[in-house]
């Protein structure tokens, strides 16, 4: 019996144990370790808490009471929602920003740089082709009739018929089928049209006039040349002063000089609208080099410097692909085909007065329609050609070059030096070429003071007035004291 008493105090009394010890643990309070200036410890629940780094000060704003589920039902009435069927909008707590950001200040707007005023847009150029009656000058025409920035197309034929019976007539007929917006027109010279073909001619391209044997020499081509191209350089200096010429007579190192200094006495002289052709011989250049390389011809260039024709003519194959140079022996094989490609020709057609009007016609019109995209302002063509050159490039006597350049709607814009890096055989070459250019260009200055004396000499007061006054200029004085 006295067993169960035992036990029920022995509980009771472990139980008051487990009280107390749970009552200190209620009781118990932490101090921390730091002490005030005092000297008296602090509880943790009298340190303050951190400030807060994004807002220092202390929040006013009383703390919200904890939302029960009247709470949710309350706020979902005030928002204008119902109880029923949709859950209960998510609320989120969005911190507070005490110190708002000043708005970013925006950099002005770069201003924009103000280009030189372009000239407006034409519709097309006009070119007046000199020499139309030879086969060469047939092809070219058909080939600019398909060019869409040429809007008119004069044929001159220099052959005299003794009449007004003209072959050309034929040609522009039959061109005229061709469905292009270029508009063709024939005249000759027997009826005296030079005049009227070159009035606002835009582009003139002056080619052999009458048919001439590659075995011909030198000097006797010049003196069967020299007066026909005198004669178009006046009417030129009459007519259309300020077109660009192409000069594709042979020989052309004699004829650009004899057409500057015929210019130059009227007057009318721009060095950066006359220019050498040297379309023919650069194309033959970069065909060979572009079938030895195995490449496509369009990817590959060899720019053609010094002279226009035979030992003057000096192409530059180290530059046809960069970082590759042919063997001196390959090099000298290639520019000796290419001098002698006009004399190759002939040789396998038989004994013709012509030769290779196909390719030298696909080579000028292409030069003739850079220059017109470069005179409607569409591109900037970079062609050879043979010019005058400029004094700061001094690298020879010669006054006259065969070099690289870029074309604009006013002419040669810039023209470059020769690159640099040339081989020992083309250095040699090269100045070979200008020993023979500087004679070219004497015998043709020595040709134009004879005629000049010659005039002089003889009085005729015709030719002095053609030097010194245009023939518009003329013209116009004859008909107002006709007409006084």
């Amino acid at each position: 019996m006295m067993s169960k008493p035992r036990g029920f105090w022995s509980y009771i009394i472990n139980s008051s144990r487990t009280l107390n010890i749970r009552t200190d643990w209620i009781l118990r309070r932490d101090y921390a370790d730091s002490r005030d200036p005092k000297g008296c410890r602090r509880a943790l629940v009298d340190i303050p808490p951190e400030p807060d780094p994004n807002c220092p000060l202390e929040c006013e704003r009383r703390k919200k009471k904890k939302g029960g589920i009247l709470h949710k039902i309350k706020l979902k009435i005030v928002e204008g929602g119902t109880n029923f069927g949709t859950p209960f909008r998510r609320i989120q707590y969005k911190p507070p920003v005490c110190n708002p950001k000043e708005p970013k200040i925006a950099l002005p707007a770069p201003q924009e740089k103000k280009l030189p005023p372009m000239p407006p847009p034409r519709p097309g150029v006009q070119v007046s082709v000199l020499g139309a009656d030879t086969a060469i000058g047939q092809y070219v025409a058909l080939l600019l009739k398909q060019c869409s920035c040429i809007k008119k197309l004069r044929l001159y034929e220099a052959k005299d018929n003794h009449g007004c019976n003209r072959d050309l007539c034929s040609v522009v007929q039959d061109l005229q089928h061709i469905d292009t917006n270029c508009v063709v027109q024939a005249f000759s010279c027997a009826c005296f049209e030079l005049e009227r073909c070159l009035q606002n001619s835009d582009i003139v391209l002056m080619l052999e006039s009458g048919y001439l044997n590659v075995d011909m020499p030198f000097e006797k081509r010049f003196e069967y040349q020299a007066p026909i191209v005198k004669c178009y350089a006046d009417a030129i200096a009459n007519e259309c002063p300020k077109a660009f010429v192409i000069v594709c007579a042979t020989p052309i190192d004699c004829m650009v000089p004899l057409i500057a200094e015929t210019l130059k006495e009227t007057g009318w002289y721009d060095p950066n609208r006359l220019l050498g052709s040297m379309a023919v011989p650069e194309m033959r250049a970069s065909t060979l080099a572009a079938r030895a390389l195995c490449l496509e011809p369009r990817y590959c260039r060899v720019p053609c410097v010094g002279g226009t024709e035979g030992e003057a003519l000096v192409p530059l194959f180290s530059k046809a692909v960069e970082y590759f140079d042919f063997a001196e022996h390959n090099a000298l094989m290639m520019t000796e085909a290419v001098r002698n490609a006009p004399q190759a020709v002939a040789r396998n057609d038989g004994p013709c007065t012509r030769v290779g009007d196909l390719s030298e016609a696909h080579a000028l019109a292409g030069l003739v329609t850079a220059v017109a995209h470069a005179i409607l302002c569409n591109d900037i063509p970079r062609v050879t050609g043979f010019v005058e050159t400029d004094l700061g490039h001094v690298i020879s006597p010669a006054r006259y070059l065969a070099t690289d350049m870029l074309l604009n709607h006013k002419g040669i814009c810039k023209k470059f030096v020769y690159p640099p890096n040339l081989t020992r055989f083309e250095m040699e070459s090269l100045d070979l070429a200008l020993c023979r250019v500087i004679r070219c260009c004497d015998m043709a200055l020595q040709w134009h003071q004879a005629k000049l004396k010659h005039a002089l000499e003889t009085g005729n007061s015709q030719i002095v007035v053609d030097f010194n006054k245009t023939k518009r200029n003329a013209r116009v004085e004859s008909c107002a004291k006709a007409a006084s």
